[in-house]
């Protein structure tokens, strides 16, 4: 939190950003980093390598990677919408404001390499890695859908996929209906898309024309996207269908490897 706090007020400075807004991010930044530690304080117990049993008694290298991707999320929002608004800001802070998400956005591939290398792939990092990457791809498709660069039906169609599962999946831990967090290879395509396709839509946020026939590309990308989102989805209720109706079976494997969801 001191981290994301200390950058945004070195951004404040620079931006001369409106004190309400300052004070928004600051509440935001303090309820995400409050809800990340109550959940670790109630699941302490998920700090334990799920493949070897090995106890770890901190948070480890992939988990803060993934809890500083979720933290930073209510900054780069406002940094982006703010510097975006601000067409003739400094084109240097608009382009280390960018490469600097870019860094953000690749702790994604970094913290799950780094757990299954150190055998350190918690419960809690498999918690944790969905949430930042929901929240990212969340916030910024409001955002840009609000800039008019998305179509609306792309982004109902985002708004569907991504946040309605995370909905369902507390849905599930509340109601104590047994599944398992299980990646498929269309399903991380379709993430991974879809943060590459947020970040170069969000390049309009600093330039009126990023290239020629940008608006085509969005086009021709949402579909693809679209198709992606649609597949993966299919893919997902297939899935949740099979817990639904085997549950006894679930609660079996879960209690054998020892995972409680």
């Amino acid at each position: 939190m001191v981290f994301c706090l200390s950058l945004y007020i070195v951004f404040q400075k620079i931006m001369k950003v409106d004190p309400i807004i300052s004070v928004a991010v600051i509440l935001s930044e303090t309820f995400l980093v409050a809800c990340m530690w109550g959940f670790f304080i109630l699941k302490i117990d998920w700090l334990k390598d799920i493949n070897t049993g090995k106890e770890i008694y901190h948070l480890n290298i992939s988990n803060v990677l993934s809890a500083i991707r979720f933290s930073l999320v209510p900054m780069l929002i406002v940094m982006f919408g703010l510097v975006s608004e601000n067409n003739n800001g400094n084109i240097k802070i608009k382009i280390s404001i960018f490469i600097f998400t870019v860094i953000v956005c690749l702790t994604d591939l970094f913290d799950g390499i780094l757990a299954r290398k150190l055998n350190e792939v918690t419960k809690l990092g498999m918690v944790l890695d969905p949430v930042g990457d929901f929240l990212m791809i969340t916030c910024f498709s409001i955002l840009i859908f609000s800039k008019n660069i998305i179509d609306w039906w792309f982004f109902i169609l985002i708004m569907i996929r991504i946040p309605g599962l995370f909905i369902l999946m507390v849905f599930f831990l509340i109601t104590d209906i047994k599944f398992k967090l299980k990646t498929t290879f269309l399903g991380r395509a379709t993430i991974f898309y879809l943060l590459c396709f947020l970040g170069i839509s969000a390049l309009k946020l600093f330039v009126d024309k990023p290239f020629p026939f940008f608006d085509e590309f969005i086009i021709v990308t949402e579909i693809i996207g679209a198709i992606l989102i649609v597949l993966s989805s299919a893919q997902k209720i297939k899935l949740l269908i099979y817990y639904l109706k085997n549950q006894k079976i679930i609660r079996k494997e879960l209690s054998k490897e020892n995972i409680q969801f």
